[in-house]
Formats: C-alpha cells, sequence, structure tokens
C-alpha cells in the first residue's frame, strides 16, 4: 500500500499579506494548521509522499516563493511540486527544487507510475528561442495539456513496466461554472479512453472538496489553503488537504480533510465570487471588489 498527502493551491504570499485582494486566509496560519494534522506521526503516520499539485504563490513572484520554500521545507517526507497558474515557471523552478522538494515529472514506486503533468497549455507560449514562456496573462488561464503533453504522457506509459498510472495535475477537468473548459474535458477524456492503465487524476485548482468522474475514472480536487468554497451552499469552506491509499491490485482510495472549523467557519460567499463562478465578471474584477469589502482594520467579512 502506497500513501499520498496531497496540498494544492497554497497561495503563498509575503508576511502580512494574504490571497485574493486580502480576502483570503492568512495561508501562514492554514499552513500551520494543516501541516500539524497531516504530519502528525502519533496520530495518523506520515505518508510516504506529499504532492503539491500548482499555485504555490499568489502571484507568482520570487519573493512568494520564498515563502513557500520555508514552510514546504519542513514536511517530513519527500515531497514532489507541480506548477499550476499562478506559478511562474522562472522563479518556481530556480527557487523550488532542493533536497527534499522536487519538481520529478515521474516518479515510479512499486506498481504504481505517477505523472506529473502540466495543464497549463493555455498559459504558456513558443518564445522567439523556440522555448515555452509563460504567457502576461498566465493567471487567468485554465486547463490544457496540448498535443506534445498529451503525446509525452503517452509516451511515458508506453515506456514503462508499471502495471498501473495516476496523473497528477493543477487543472480538474469535468468541472462546473467558469472552470468548466469543454475541449480540455474532450482531451482528458480522450487521453482516458485511449490508456485504461489510468486509473485516475489528482487535482486542485478549483479550491474545493470534489470527486467526479470522466471516462470512468474518478478526478479528485484537493481543496485550498485559502478561500475554499462550497458550490452547493455557496459558503466558505475551512482549509485542507487530501490523503490516498494506492492498492498494488490498482483501487484507489482518497479521502478530504477539512481543519480548522472552529478558527475558519463557514460564511455565505460575496456575490462577487458567485458572479466570478459564473463567468460574469474576471478574475481580476473579483479581486479588485474583494480587496474593497476588508478595511485597514482587517475586520471586513473575511475569515481570521
Amino acid at each position: 500500500m502506497l500513501t499520498v498527502t496531497q496540498f494544492s493551491d497554497t497561495h503563498f504570499s509575503y508576511p502580512g499579506h494574504r490571497s485574493h485582494g486580502g480576502f483570503g486566509y492568512d495561508t501562514d496560519a492554514t499552513w500551520q494548521a494543516c501541516a500539524a494534522e497531516a504530519f502528525d506521526m502519533a496520530r495518523s503516520g506520515v505518508t510516504d509522499l506529499t504532492v503539491i499539485t500548482g499555485d504555490l504563490a499568489d502571484r507568482g513572484e520570487r519573493g512568494e516563493y520564498d515563502v513557500a520554500v520555508s514552510h514546504l521545507s519542513t514536511i517530513p517526507n519527500p515531497a514532489n511540486v507541480l506548477a499550476g497558474n499562478h506559478d511562474f515557471h522562472l522563479p518556481l523552478s530556480t527557487i523550488v527544487p532542493r533536497p527534499g522538494l522536487t519538481m520529478d515529472r515521474t516518479q515510479t514506486v512499486g506498481p504504481w507510475l505517477f505523472i506529473f503533468a502540466d495543464s497549463n497549455g493555455d498559459g504558456r507560449e513558443l518564445g522567439p528561442l523556440g522555448r515555452l514562456v509563460d504567457k502576461a496573462d498566465r493567471i487567468e488561464s485554465n486547463g490544457r495539456l496540448g498535443e506534445a503533453e498529451v503525446d509525452w504522457i503517452e509516451q511515458v506509459i508506453a515506456t514503462s513496466s508499471a502495471e498501473h498510472v495516476w496523473l497528477w495535475m493543477h487543472h480538474p477537468p469535468a468541472m462546473p461554472g467558469t472552470f468548466a473548459k469543454p475541449d480540455f474535458d474532450a482531451e482528458v477524456a480522450a487521453l482516458l479512453e485511449r490508456q485504461p492503465g489510468i486509473r485516475g487524476i489528482g487535482a486542485g485548482h478549483v479550491h474545493s472538496d470534489m470527486t467526479v468522474q470522466l471516462a470512468g475514472r474518478p478526478i479528485h480536487v484537493c481543496p485550498a489553503l485559502t478561500i475554499n468554497i462550497d458550490f452547493v451552499n455557496w459558503t466558505t469552506l475551512p482549509p485542507g488537504y487530501r490523503t490516498y491509499s494506492f492498492a498494488d491490485n490498482g483501487a484507489v482510495t482518497s479521502q478530504c480533510h477539512l481543519v480548522g472549523e472552529d478558527l475558519w467557519p463557514r460564511f455565505p460567499l460575496p456575490d462577487l465570487v458567485i458572479a466570478q463562478f459564473n463567468g460574469e465578471i474576471t478574475w481580476d474584477e473579483m479581486v479588485a471588489g474583494l480587496a474593497g469589502l476588508v478595511d485597514d482594520s482587517g475586520s471586513g467579512p473575511r475569515p481570521r
């Protein structure tokens, strides 16, 4: 049995700053709470691997990755990181890889092949030197693998002797609202149909606890450290993480863990967040509006 802890959308920022225009949680505090529970060896035992599925930083700035590394370096088991749409490639790849904290594209453990796919196809483009570079509006992008990434995934599977495959990526397919992207769904569904050895996908991006099905495979979505959303009741959720068990026979179980209901209680979402989810306003318009809801004393309508 192989066990994994997943974090996603940590959105670390500078000391004293909060994500989402000041409306987000204090991610230093949410990390401390979630990590204390996830890595409590006396209570639950430390898993074999930790995976962080993107959006380590809030705005993808170099100083934010220094903060991220200061926290993630305390993880007591090997940890692997992949990029989200809020992560700009150069500062992330320059700062994050270090002993115990890697950016591997693949890992094989026993009968399992883990593939860390780049779902940021819409956030990158070929630069003048023929290399992929980040677009200026990368933060606004939703998921796409692209032909080259799909080909690479299938080549990796074809050359692996592993019996089972699990995909980790930032963007999950088969999502509702403004996160929906039919071409991405079709792209991933076609990949799953061609590759029956892929047992499912673990992703983030949506800031929620969610599990859906695509092509008969589970898509597990990990909650964030900041601004988690209950899309049924339109309330916030506390911060959280996921754990997984990967059996030798290909079975996978996953559980979401929400932490600190007393510190980050659920409250109704502002209309701006619902409007952004429904595609009525942009991400930047939402962030600007949310900033206006938080006064200088920090007593505006946000979690502690």
